[in-house]
C-alpha cells in the first residue's frame, strides 16, 4: 500500500462506534459553542485556549476549556530536580545501569495530565483520523505510521482489535503504542510529551529541593509501600483502570506517577560509562519513567531511575500522559468568567 493510498482511504477504516464515553465527573461545556464544545469533549481543550485554530473565541469558551483543563490536568510548580545521570556498571548479573552524581536543573510551572491518556481518550484520536493525518507526524516516520496497526491489522495500537480497544480496558492506560504515536496524540490534542526533568518535578516538588538530598523518592514518600502503586508486588501482574490507587496519587492529584504503566517522555535516553564516555546505541532511545505492572525491583519504580526504549516500541507495559506549559496558555483560570453547569 501507498502512502497516497493510505492517507486517502485510511479515514473509511473508522467506521466504529466511539467507546462509551468514560466522563469521571467530566465538567458540563454545554454553553460554549458548538465547534469549540466538540473540541472539549473530545479533550483538546488546550487547542482551545491556545487557539492552535485560529478561530475568534469568546470568554465563554475560554472558560469552558479552562473549567476542562483545571478537572483533567494538575498544576505543577517550577522548582529544581535533581537530574541523575546514568552509568554503567559491572554486577554479578552483568551490565547495569545505575545513578551518577546529582545535578540540578530547574524546571517552569506546567499543566499535567492527572492520569495516563486511556484507552478511551485515544480512541478518540483514532476514530478522527488520526494516522491518517499527514500533519501530526515527523515527515522521516511517515513511512511507519502504514506499520502502526493492531492485531489485525487496522491503523491503531498493538494489541487493539479491528481498529477497537478492549472493551473492558476503555479506562485502562492504552499501550502498544510507540513514542511516535504517543507525540502524535499529544500534538492532536493541544500538548506535548513532558521532559524527564518535567516528570520528575510532578513527583517530587512537595519536596523538590535535591541539593540537601530531600528529594522524595516517592509520590506519597521515601518508603515504598505496594499498596500506592501497581508494580509486581501488588499481585495484578497487568494493567489497571487509571483512576485506580488514589492512595498514592502526589499531592495535587496526578495518579499512577508510579506504577500501572512505563511512560514515554521527550527527552532522549543517554546511558554512560563510569568515565563519562556516552554509550552508542544502535538505535536512537527515548526515556521512559516510573515503573509498571510487571516491575519486580522497587527502585525501579520511584521518581529518580530512569530507562529507554526504541522510539518504535510498542510494549504491553509503555504508555504515556501530556503536558503543557503554563506560559502558552493565555491568561489565568480566575481572570475568566466563570462557564455555566446548566444545561443551555
Amino acid at each position: 500500500m501507498s502512502l497516497a493510498t493510505f492517507f486517502t482511504d485510511a479515514v473509511a477504516i473508522w467506521r466504529h462506534r466511539a467507546p462509551e464515553e468514560i466522563d469521571r465527573g467530566f465538567p458540563d461545556v454545554a454553553e460554549a459553542p458548538p465547534d469549540t464544545r466538540r473540541l472539549i469533549r473530545d479533550r483538546r481543550y488546550c487547542r482551545v485556549l491556545s487557539n492552535i485554530n485560529d478561530m475568534p473565541l469568546d470568554n465563554v469558551s475560554l472558560a469552558c476549556a479552562w473549567k476542562a483543563l483545571q478537572h483533567e490536568m494538575a498544576l505543577v510548580p517550577g522548582g529544581e530536580v535533581c537530574r541523575i545521570g546514568d552509568v554503567i556498571i559491572t554486577t554479578r548479573a552483568g551490565f547495569e545501569v545505575a545513578p551518577s552524581p546529582d545535578q540540578l536543573a530547574y524546571v517552569q510551572s506546567f499543566y499535567l495530565d492527572r492520569d495516563c491518556v486511556s484507552n478511551a481518550d485515544f480512541a478518540r484520536f483514532v476514530l478522527a483520523g488520526g494516522y491518517a493525518d499527514p500533519e501530526l507526524w515527523p515527515e522521516v516516520v511517515l513511512p511507519n505510521v502504514l506499520q502502526f496497526t493492531d492485531s489485525t491489522g487496522q491503523p491503531g495500537p498493538r494489541f487493539w482489535t479491528d481498529g477497537n480497544p478492549p472493551p473492558d480496558k476503555l479506562d485502562h492506560p492504552v499501550v502498544g503504542i510507540s513514542w511516535y504515536e504517543a507525540n502524535a496524540f499529544a500534538t492532536w490534542t493541544g500538548k506535548r510529551l513532558p521532559s524527564t526533568d518535567e516528570w520528575q518535578r510532578a513527583g517530587t516538588w512537595p519536596q523538590g529541593h535535591c541539593g540537601d538530598g530531600s528529594e522524595m523518592r516517592y509520590p506519597w514518600g521515601n518508603a515504598f509501600d505496594p499498596s500506592k502503586a501497581n508494580v509486581w508486588t501488588s499481585g495484578h501482574r497487568d494493567t489497571v483502570a487509571v483512576h485506580r490507587y488514589e492512595v498514592g496519587r502526589t499531592p495535587n492529584g496526578v495518579r499512577q506517577l508510579v506504577g500501572n504503566v512505563w511512560e514515554w517522555v521527550d527527552t532522549q535516553f543517554y546511558p554512560s560509562t563510569t568515565e563519562g564516555v556516552s554509550m552508542i546505541l544502535k538505535q536512537t532511545m527515548a526515556e521512559i519513567r516510573g515503573g509498571a505492572f510487571d516491575t519486580y525491583f522497587p527502585t525501579q519504580a520511584s521518581c529518580q531511575f530512569r530507562t529507554g526504549q526504541p522510539l518504535l516500541f510498542r510494549g504491553a507495559n509503555v504508555g504515556f500522559r501530556c503536558c503543557v506549559s503554563v506560559h502558552t496558555l493565555p491568561g489565568a483560570s480566575d481572570t475568566i468568567p466563570s462557564c455555566s453547569d446548566e444545561e443551555s
